[in-house]
């Protein structure tokens, strides 16, 4: 992810034209040269860009995930969504015909 590299290693770097390589300089070593620059910058805030059409639903919204506590799997749900059904409310599929 180039966002995460800029955010990591400065708007400096060197970027080919395609977007596909950044060079890095002298940096060798994963453990001592990537990896704590990385994890700096994901817990300095940064988050993945979201490249989308426009939207109307804000991503507020959309509530948040939640591991479920109860589920033997562990299963990841949704909770607080704008679009969750409320209680008695059912939703329809309408045909193209």
């Amino acid at each position: 992810e180039l966002s995460l590299a800029k955010a990591a290693f400065g708007e400096n770097c060197k970027i080919t034209n395609d977007s596909a390589m950044m060079d890095l300089g002298k940096r060798v070593s994963r453990k001592k040269d990537y990896i704590p620059e990385i994890t700096k910058a994901i817990k300095n805030g940064w988050e993945k860009p979201i490249h989308r059409g426009a939207s109307t639903v804000d991503l507020k919204e959309l509530g948040h995930l939640e591991v479920d506590p109860l589920d033997p799997y562990q299963r990841v749900v949704r909770k607080g969504s704008k679009l969750e059904p409320k209680a008695g409310e059912h939703f329809t599929v309408q045909s193209s015909n």
